[in-house]
């Protein structure tokens, strides 16, 4: 858009989709994916709402995947602030109303503060994240997670972009991808998350301590049938987000007040 057309589409509403990621590993899916999920998510979301999108906002949190090569990490009180600044801009373009189309829950927290940060400017901020809503609306099998992340990401990319080599790979990959560090009684779920008697605590320790590596599970003629149900869950995605979407676009943020 020139700078006219942005002037044009602001008046057309208060509301605006934002996608965020960040760059770290994931098995053999492409690092990308984080980034690249949420931008073709907003894409297909404007197709259906005729919403503004912004620019993705690729770099995020890294902290605890920080070891793996790749990984490109932005500190998250900077990326509080970064964020934060994106919505004042907005707001001096007349926006009222951001929805974050979110690929990396380790960029929620940011989100979070910049949202209440500008609720003084009289903005309401929404976070959609696509593996909370496959898991509430139980669009994917439970038992492989997974593998929604690795089907979005050759839908996107290509099947092609799938490493299947041989060699055992780290990083969000596997049934079962963490080693006990803390000894039998202290089990490690998922990055910061640990189980002690059937309670959750958190204790920050890097992934790099705790991943097992694994095989990839995954067969290269297994690979469309990845691709389609990748399709298939990018157009649930985005048809609930289109709805929520328009639903948001109604509230009048002077109400909350």
């Amino acid at each position: 858009m020139s700078w006219k057309e942005a002037e044009e589409a602001f008046k057309r509403s208060d509301t605006v989709i934002v996608p965020t990621g960040t760059l770290h590993a994931h098995g053999p899916t492409p690092i990308g994916i984080d980034a690249t999920a949420p931008e073709r998510l907003a894409e297909e979301v404007g197709k259906r709402t005729s919403m503004l999108i912004l620019p993705v906002v690729a770099y995020g949190e890294d902290d605890k995947m920080a070891n793996y090569p790749g990984s490109i990490g932005i500190s998250p009180s900077v990326l509080e602030m970064y964020y934060t600044d994106i919505l004042t801009s907005l707001r001096k373009n007349g926006v009222r109303k951001v929805v974050f189309i979110n690929g990396h829950g380790g960029n929620r927290e940011a989100l979070t503060r910049a949202g209440r940060n500008v609720r003084k400017l009289g903005m309401l901020v929404a976070i959609l994240e696509w593996w909370t809503t496959a898991n509430d609306l139980g669009l994917y099998p439970k038992d492989t997670d997974y593998l929604q992340e690795m089907s979005i990401g050759i839908a996107i990319h290509g099947k092609e972009n799938a490493d299947l080599r041989e060699e055992t790979h780290r990083g969000e990959w596997g049934t079962n991808p963490t080693k006990k560090i803390l000894g039998e009684k202290i089990t490690p779920v998922i990055f910061t998350n640990f189980k002690f008697r059937g309670g959750t605590v958190t204790i920050p320790v890097d992934a790099w301590e705790i991943d097992l590596s694994t095989p990839p599970y995954v067969k290269q003629d297994e690979l469309p049938k990845l691709v389609a149900a990748g399709n298939r869950l990018i157009e649930q995605f985005a048809d609930y987000y289109a709805e929520f979407v328009k639903e948001f676009e109604k509230v009048d943020a002077d109400s909350l007040k």
